[in-house]
């Protein structure tokens, strides 16, 4: 098989196995129109929130890889640009919480709860290792 073969019939198989929804703009859009009724309207704000939660992620995670890997100093000026990368995230996070009708209080406390109960004893990598939940 050539390189060219090969990618061919990788492209083939992503494609073959990529939803309908994932390929058809009309599928989609019908179903972007049923999540905004679930979301009582707010479906552009959730989906705003959600890629930015993930492109502000990738800011963070892009600055503290230049200061682990590329030797950059960890002074005052980079962390200033991680508070306020950090700050960019909290602002989709928030996105998030209006577009869900659910305040911040309630997401902190519901993720300090599963922890209690994944964490009843403290962290446990036993526990990480052949838990059979998704992290």
């Amino acid at each position: 098989m050539t390189e060219k073969e090969f990618f061919a019939a990788y492209r083939e198989a992503v494609d073959a196995k990529t939803s309908a929804l994932a390929k058809e703009d009309e599928k989609q859009l019908a179903r972007s129109r049923e999540l905004s009724a679930v979301l009582n309207g707010n479906f552009a704000r959730f989906d705003l929130a959600v890629a930015g939660i993930a492109g502000e992620a990738g800011e963070v995670a892009d600055l503290w890889k230049k200061v682990k890997y590329h030797g950059i100093d960890f002074d005052e000026t980079v962390k200033n640009e991680m508070i306020k990368e950090l700050g960019d995230v909290m602002w989709y996070i928030t996105q998030a919480s209006v577009a869900l009708d659910i305040p911040l209080e309630e997401i902190i406390n519901r993720n300090l709860l599963k922890l209690q109960q994944r964490h009843a004893q403290g962290f446990s990598a036993d526990y990480m290792k052949n838990r059979k939940e998704p992290a």
